[in-house]
């Protein structure tokens, strides 16, 4: 029956053909067998069924590229954003004056640079429970990331950290600002001055080698000076060789060194070869010794008892912990079965309980008490440049690098011409500029250390403590020494001297009573 229909079909073609063109063809006939019986048909018959078939259509693939052309595309011009900030110096500052409330610092001012670039405006308002974000129990967030999510706001301008935790549930856009995470602690107080101070710019191998060089080079002196004299070399009467005993040599060495001048003088030609070496010895040793107590009066060293995160981390005299809401206080408990020096403070902290509600907080804690402060070192570099009494300062390198960003809602069309905006202000260096206005370069050290001339406090009677003593200790060695002679005198020589005396006094008698009886006159 098929067949049939074939034939028909191909018949009534070929008359459709005849009827539309008009024309004829000469062409062998294309024969195409579809069963034993052969139908001739004309090479028309392919066009035709060209032109009555639909002719298909190529599919329109949309390409990957479009979204992204989209989003080029997506203007801020005239659109009103709802924006949520939370109070954070030198990021988020309020003043409240009769006129309402103000708002200033980095962060703000970042954000009226990309309205004004993008040509958007903006309401803000405080995060209610004054917190960054962190996740909660029942699958939502709280803080900054919270709004965002529950989209009572268009987007979170704060110093927001980007982490891999928050990424899941809300968009970033590129980090306006790199950080890491420091330690603060309260400044310590400078290391105790020893009793001994005078001492400190030689250690003792220095200063027993000294002493050494004395006694050996008053030695030497007496002994050439006595085989000099024994052997009657030189002149005697000038060479000065006989009073070169071992006490006046010793003398010589002591007085050299203390630059005073001294009897007797060295005179003989090896007595001035010893001497003049000597006394070279001793203006290089002086010299440095002055310059370098100088150095060791002038300047207090801090000693910090803590000095990495692993000093941290293996103490438990000194408490720390972060702050409250944060990615760090995020991060320090999602460490929990890790078994990393992480998990470990996190208990820690954990059990001392005692996490600051905000950064500025935290800083309070550390000016009042022994407390570490683990943070963000942007905030900790602002808190230490500007303390009013340099009390503060940093500990380590930081650790934990991260980076600052916008959150918006997850897919917010919002996110790719705030990220241009950003990426703009650092290429033109507007974004340095900004930092540099709230971040001062001349404030306090962030090590603590002083290099200003004009802030070093006057030397103490401690620095000095020692000299008095070693003076105090001659003077009563002086004194005993004389009384001890008095004594010695008194008692055990007393009598040969009273005898001597009563024989001179007997002697002048007898002079006087010859003289006498020689010459009358005289009475």
């Amino acid at each position: 029956m098929w067949r049939f229909d074939v034939i028909i079909f191909a018949h009534c073609s070929l008359a459709m053909v005849a009827f539309g063109n008009m024309t004829n063809t000469t062409a062998p006939p294309t024969i195409i067998t579809t069963s034993s019986v052969p139908v001739q048909v004309t090479k028309e018959l392919p066009l035709l069924l060209a032109k009555l078939l639909p002719t298909p259509t190529t599919p329109t693939v949309q390409r990957a590229d479009d979204d992204d052309d989209d989003d080029e595309k997506i203007s801020l011009r005239g659109r009103r954003l709802k924006a949520v900030t939370i109070l954070e110096d030198p990021y988020v500052m309020r003043k409240v004056t009769d006129a309402g409330e103000t708002y200033s610092g980095f962060v703000i001012d970042i954000l009226k640079e990309l309205a004004g670039t993008l040509g958007f405006s903006y309401d803000l308002y405080l995060v209610p429970d004054g917190t960054y974000g962190a996740p909660k129990g029942n699958s939502t967030w709280s803080g900054l990331i919270g709004q965002v999510i529950q989209k009572h706001a268009d987007v979170a301008v704060a110093p927001v950290t980007i982490s891999s935790t928050r990424e899941q549930v809300v968009d970033f856009t590129n980090p306006f600002m790199d950080l890491g995470a420091g330690l603060l602690i309260r400044k310590p107080e400078p290391e105790g001055t020893s009793l001994f101070a005078f001492l400190l710019p030689f250690n003792s191998r220095v200063w027993f080698s000294i002493l050494g060089a004395l006694f050996g080079t008053a030695i030497l002196l007496y002994v050439t000076s006595r085989i000099r004299y024994k052997c009657n070399v030189g002149d005697q009467s000038y060479d000065n060789d006989a009073k070169f005993n071992f006490k006046n040599s010793l003398w010589l060495t002591y007085w050299s060194i203390v630059r005073k001048g001294g009897e007797p003088a060295p005179r003989s030609l090896p007595s001035r070869i010893l001497a003049g070496a000597w006394w070279f010895f001793t203006l290089i040793v002086i010299s440095t010794y002055t310059a370098n107590l100088t150095a060791f009066l002038t300047v207090k060293r801090l000693v910090a008892p803590i000095k990495s995160i692993d000093d941290l981390s293996g103490q438990s005299a000194i408490p720390y912990s972060v702050t409250y809401g944060t990615f760090l206080y995020s991060f320090f408990e999602s460490q929990v079965g890790t078994g990393s020096v992480y998990e470990r403070m996190w208990y820690t902290m954990k059990a001392n309980n005692r996490f600051p509600i905000s950064s500025m907080a935290g800083v309070e804690m550390v000016r009042n008490e022994e407390f570490v402060l683990i943070e963000e070192t942007p905030f900790l570099e602002y808190a230490v440049r500007t303390d009013k009494n340099c009390g503060l300062m940093l500990l380590g390198k930081p650790f934990l690098f991260k980076g600052y960003g916008f959150a918006t809602g997850r897919g917010s069309p919002l996110k790719k011409p705030l990220s241009v905006g950003i990426l703009k202000l650092q290429e033109s260096g507007r974004m340095s500029e900004l930092r540099d206005r709230w971040w001062p370069k001349d404030g306090c050290p962030l090590d603590g250390q002083s290099s200003n001339v004009k802030s070093a406090s006057a030397l103490g009677l401690d620095i000095f403590l020692g000299v008095f003593y070693l003076l105090a200790g001659a003077a009563v060695m002086a004194i005993i020494i004389t009384a001890v002679q008095v004594i010695y005198t008194r008692f055990c020589k007393g009598e040969d001297k009273l005898q001597a005396l009563k024989e001179r006094r007997a002697s002048f008698m007898n002079n006087r009573q010859r003289r006498e009886s020689i010459n009358p006159n005289l009475h």
